[in-house]
């Protein structure tokens, strides 16, 4: 007899969010070279197998996620906004969304924050995420519009995701795509102020 599709789900998430956790723990504790993915296993109490099918590497499991991709159902929503109307906040969906596996809730994001902080050998890895991440965005923005603003509003919105790791200015905002446009929308204020 097969368990309900929602006690497996449950399952799922449970064990990935056990492996998840004690690479937090473990590398926060001994460095990212001194944890190796059989103490992970060990602590998360799961074999390399089970390890492997959740995240291809030690940094997925650090960060909570394979990798920050797009599916062809986000492009495709992304792209179905015309022109440059309403770009910045559907640019602030869609990075809500292929973010969410890292960024989720405020306790995952401070755990990453203090782990970066306290371990920085991590920090030119996740760099590269973000990196890919950009690549992407920029080249869906250009579709939308032109080669620099598609540049310039990804950074806009990845350096509100950047301050999302920080102290959230708006506590009550609960959706990471809300308050990505609020934060750009006070860095844009800033920036008019200061003129």
């Amino acid at each position: 007899m097969t368990a309900p599709s929602g006690l497996r789900e449950r399952k799922k998430l449970e064990t990935r969010e056990a492996i998840h956790h004690a690479a937090l723990r473990l590398v926060a504790e001994n460095g990212v070279s001194e944890t190796s993915v059989d103490a992970i296993c060990s602590e998360a109490v799961v074999s390399s197998r089970t390890f492997f099918n959740y995240f291809p590497s030690k940094f997925a499991a650090i960060v909570g996620a394979s990798a920050v991709e797009l599916s062809a159902d986000q492009r495709t929503r992304f792209l179905a906004g015309t022109g440059e109307r309403g770009l910045v906040r559907d640019l602030c969906r869609l990075v809500s969304d292929a973010t969410a596996s890292i960024t989720r809730r405020d306790d995952d994001r401070r755990a990453l924050r203090e782990l970066l902080a306290l371990r920085p050998e991590i920090v030119p890895e996740f760099k590269h995420v973000l990196a890919d991440l950009r690549r992407e965005l920029v080249s869906l923005c250009e579709q939308r519009t032109t080669p620099e603003r598609a540049r310039l509003a990804t950074a806009l919105v990845l350096s509100g995701l950047t301050c999302a790791f920080d102290a959230p200015l708006d506590p009550r905002i609960d959706e990471l795509d809300d308050w990505l446009f609020t934060a750009v929308m006070a860095m844009h204020d800033i920036a008019g102020r200061s003129v």
